[in-house]
């Protein structure tokens, strides 16, 4: 009898340990697999929809009848989740509530947990839904399911959830400076709070650049702001100190006198946070703004306190019109790219002219540059008018010519970085 109950426990400990992604529900899952909660019951049943992108015959499907605005249900696996390069988690919903219903997904382990929301974007058909988990750390092997997140299930059709196919994704490295959403395989991932709606498009002024665009809707609080990044911040920790506070911002505003403001805080820790303020001094176009985080805005915390208190900054959120609701705005849109840190408008090293030189200035084909002392490590040319990156060349050399011939009358900042150090050199092109 006592090897009988031994052989039941090895058996069910791996039925409810040995899963592992991606989950398809046709034979590794079953009803049993599941551990519900609060109101929440699953199931592994035929696939009563199999229609559209979601044909399987198996499917998994949450009820929720009553208990807890959280209820829902879980699966334990045989492994931590590693979101090193697989930094997404992809599933197929069938969903008969309302568009917008929040659909959360939790992550757990006895040492903590991490989740994320979407909402549907489509009713009575089968929509692929995904959480961006990057940079969460690999201590996670439980999954959570909290569909209709909020509000209490009351066993109707609206209550009842289809769901299939769970994958770990690739979905582009984590964001990093300088950002200026070009690469293919960075997360360009954007995070709106507040009322705003934020989406990676071609410059409407330039088709071979890519921004951010950001409408501040009509039903926006005067708070409504965009996260540059998942809520796991950037890759590395922005180098704020006290010498060196400033982060530049291309931005377009339909208006001037704009206040925009920038964040930084601690992905870790929302209380850890620093808030700088700049109005736009043009409408409808592109200008670069240098945000000083030495000059904090009323009501939060200077930087001379949180780095006295070891505080660090991974983290970024801009707001557009700060301070005004969108009712009384009206719905606006304003976009921004080229996030980066330091000065780029007014930072220049000791480098003089004697040591490196620029010429002829201004040209109508060429720009030559010599060095007298230092290899020439990298040359990049931005149009001044909006900062965009038009020639970007790594080299080894003292000296190097730039060839303007293709580029459109006008001028251009030069930024041309040594072994000594950057110089930003204007330039002009006739």
């Amino acid at each position: 009898m006592k090897y009988t109950f031994l052989i039941i426990f090895l058996f069910s400990s791996l039925l409810v340990f040995g899963q592992s992604l991606p989950i398809d529900f046709e034979s590794d899952i079953t009803t049993t697999n599941f551990v519900d909660f609060d109101g929440g019951t699953a199931s592994v049943i035929i696939n009563p929809q199999p229609n559209g992108i979601n044909e399987s015959s198996s499917v998994a499907q949450i009820l929720r009848d009553g208990g807890q605005i959280w209820a829902g249900s879980k699966i334990e696996l045989e492994s931590n989740l590693d979101f090193t390069s697989l930094n997404l988690i992809t599933m197929n919903v069938f969903s008969q509530a309302p568009v917008g219903t929040v659909m959360k997904f939790k992550l757990e382990s006895p040492n903590g947990s991490a989740e994320r929301d979407v909402v549907t974007t489509k009713s009575n058909e089968w929509e692929t839904l995904t959480w961006d988990f990057t940079g969460t750390p690999t201590d996670f092997n439980s999954i959570v399911f909290m569909f209709d997140f909020g509000n209490i299930g009351n066993g109707s059709e609206n209550s009842t959830f289809l769901f299939d196919d769970i994958k770990q994704e690739f979905g582009g490295q984590q964001i990093d400076f300088p950002v200026d959403f070009e690469s293919s395989i960075i997360n360009y991932t954007t995070t709106d709070f507040g009322g705003n709606i934020s989406t990676l498009i071609t410059d409407p002024e330039d088709e071979s650049n890519s921004v951010i665009q950001v409408i501040k809707t009509d039903e926006a609080a005067t708070w409504a702001g965009t996260t540059i990044g998942t809520s796991a911040g950037f890759a590395s920790q922005i180098p704020l100190q006290l010498d060196d506070s400033k982060m530049t911002v291309r931005v377009w505003s339909p208006d001037a006198d704009t206040p925009i403001r920038l964040k930084v805080e601690d992905s870790s820790d929302p209380t850890h946070t620093c808030e700088t303020e700049v109005r736009t001094t043009v409408s409808q176009e592109w200008e670069t703004l240098v945000f000083d985080f030495n000059n904090q805005a009323p009501g939060t915390e200077s930087l001379s306190v949180g780095l006295s208190m070891g505080w660090t900054y991974n983290m970024a959120s801009i707001f557009f019109n700060f301070g005004t609701e969108g009712i009384i705005a009206g719905e606006k849109t304003y976009y921004f790219d080229d996030v980066q840190f330091g000065d780029l408008i007014s930072t220049v090293s000791d480098i003089t002219s004697e040591n490196l030189n620029v010429y002829p200035n201004p040209t109508v084909d060429y720009w030559h540059i010599y060095s007298k002392n230092e290899l020439l490590r990298s040359v990049e040319v931005l149009n001044s008018y909006g900062r965009r990156k038009v020639i970007s060349q790594k080299i080894e050399l003292n000296n190097y010519s730039i060839n303007a011939t293709n580029l459109a009358d006008g001028h251009y900042l030069l930024i041309i970085k040594t072994d000594l150090g950057t110089v930003h050199k204007s330039v002009l092109k006739i």
